[in-house]
């Protein structure tokens, strides 16, 4: 993965889509997957509403899985998420405000933004 978080951000639009585990209007997870090498992600949208200015603050996570992490996630949703060991993985915020989307890295524990 690239070094600058707001470009891997972008090439991760390049990713092959493989399945949606959890579509709902405020949460999303789906898998993702790079042709070149295999590697699996797994793309969490997190949404609240803003009931004040109307402008809902999104999230959004790419987190690297293996294989069998992936087949995990697949039956499991959302609370798997949380069993992940530690990793470096990407975030993505876009505030309720007319504010610009922040992209970053992190690492450790996989945090579930909440979302309504």
């Amino acid at each position: 993965m690239h070094h600058d978080a707001a470009r891997t951000w972008e090439l991760r639009g390049a990713l092959d889509f493989v399945a949606s585990l959890v579509e709902e209007s405020h949460f999303g997870l789906s898998l993702h997957a790079c042709a070149a090498c295999g590697q699996r992600f797994v793309q969490v949208f997190a949404e609240r509403i803003d009931w004040v200015g109307g402008e809902d603050p999104q999230d959004w996570l790419l987190v690297p899985i293996s294989a069998a992490e992936a087949d995990a996630l697949g039956t499991v949703g959302e609370g798997a998420l949380a069993s992940l060991a530690p990793r470096r993985y990407l975030t993505r915020f876009w505030p309720s405000a007319a504010g610009a989307p922040e992209s970053r890295w992190c690492d450790g524990a996989i945090f579930v933004p909440p979302h309504d």
